[in-house]
């Protein structure tokens, strides 16, 4: 027998894609205020008005991206006369990659080695007569946010999205920047227990092979995904207990099937989430030193070479309690006071 061999009546998968993160469904279930929202800031610009601009805040995994990616396809299915222009700075964090990206989604060629003023000045002449809804996804990544000014100053009656995990990276924009931008804020809330279920639910009723997965596994996956409050979890622990199924030479998944798919979720989430290392060296020193007082805990993360001032780590230990890799616990007042002790969760 052949190592590649295989039985087609073990297939478990039959729609892989739907089980990708950054695939967007046909509808978006329990975002439908939101997606009004965001749909309402560029509808103006059909009537040859100004676009609205927003901020769109939330934690990770919980429909942001997915939501505007939605509202663009729309938006490209029903007119030419406004341009789309989607653009993730995880890894373009400099105007120039910025604007390189935005002039290569608009079919743009240039000299390699131009600045970043001759690539802007490319698009403005591209997008002469036109108007465009800009979206800059994890803005808060981005090396130095002045490039938005040359935005809104080029493309005045256009609409600029910003999204960001974290509610504060708005206050750090430059009032100068903030006072031109006048940004709307629209929050995406955490999905609550039923609202994740019905979302597993629907994933794997397009992604697998009919009866694929019991009920009882879907809830149990469901109640995981809630307590890691992110959405791609459950997607992840979807398609891989799938995966291990067909591996198995089963055509339904098992209990079995889902444990062996949890045991690296926590690493999986981690790595989706990209953390920086000041992230990443304060979970390393809450696992060395678990339940012990922030103060205590920033003293070790400075030895360690950490650069953050106390107010920044406390900050940055919120935000990991947010996407619920650190647990935070007031403590009753002391002879200093009430103190927090963080936990890894």
């Amino acid at each position: 027998m052949s190592l590649f061999d295989i039985e087609k009546n073990t297939s478990v998968i039959k729609n892989e894609d739907v089980l990708n993160y950054d695939y967007v469904p046909k509808t978006i279930p329990y975002r439908e205020n939101q997606i009004q929202e965001i749909a309402d800031s560029i509808k103006p610009m059909l009537y040859e008005r100004s676009g609205r601009n927003l901020f769109i805040y939330g934690a990770p995994g919980i429909g942001k991206t997915a939501s505007i990616k939605w509202v663009l396809r729309e938006l490209s299915e029903s007119t030419d006369e406004i341009i789309p222009i989607y653009v993730n700075c995880w890894n373009l964090k400099t105007k120039y990659f910025i604007f390189s990206e935005m002039a290569n989604q608009l079919k743009l060629s240039f000299t390699a080695g131009k600045s970043a003023e001759h690539v802007l000045q490319q698009i403005v002449y591209k997008l002469k007569n036109k108007r465009a809804v800009f979206v800059f996804d994890e803005i808060d990544k981005i090396d130095d946010s002045d490039f938005l000014y040359q935005i809104v100053s080029m493309f005045p009656t256009s609409s600029i999205h910003l999204i960001s995990n974290n509610f504060e990276y708005i206050t750090k924009i430059d009032s100068r920047i903030r006072s031109r931008i006048i940004l709307k804020h629209i929050e995406f809330r955490p999905y609550n227990l039923d609202e994740v279920y019905g979302i597993i639910k629907e994933r794997a009723k397009i992604a697998l092979r009919k009866d694929a997965i019991d009920t009882s596994l879907l809830k149990q996956i469901a109640n995981i995904t809630f307590n890691k409050r992110d959405i791609r979890v459950g997607i992840y622990l979807l398609r891989e207990s799938a995966k291990i199924a067909e591996q198995d030479g089963k055509r339904k998944i098992t209990k079995e099937h889902v444990k062996k798919a949890m045991e690296n979720v926590l690493d999986k989430t981690l790595e989706e989430e990209k953390l920086n290392k000041d992230e990443l060296l304060i979970i390393n020193i809450t696992k060395e030193h678990n339940g012990d007082v922030s103060g205590k805990l920033f003293d070790f993360y400075k030895k360690k070479g950490g650069k953050l001032s106390y107010k920044s780590f406390k900050r940055y230990a919120k935000n990991l309690e947010k996407l619920g890799i650190l647990k935070l616990e007031l403590t009753s007042g002391g002879f200093k006071g009430k103190s927090t002790r963080i936990f890894l969760n």
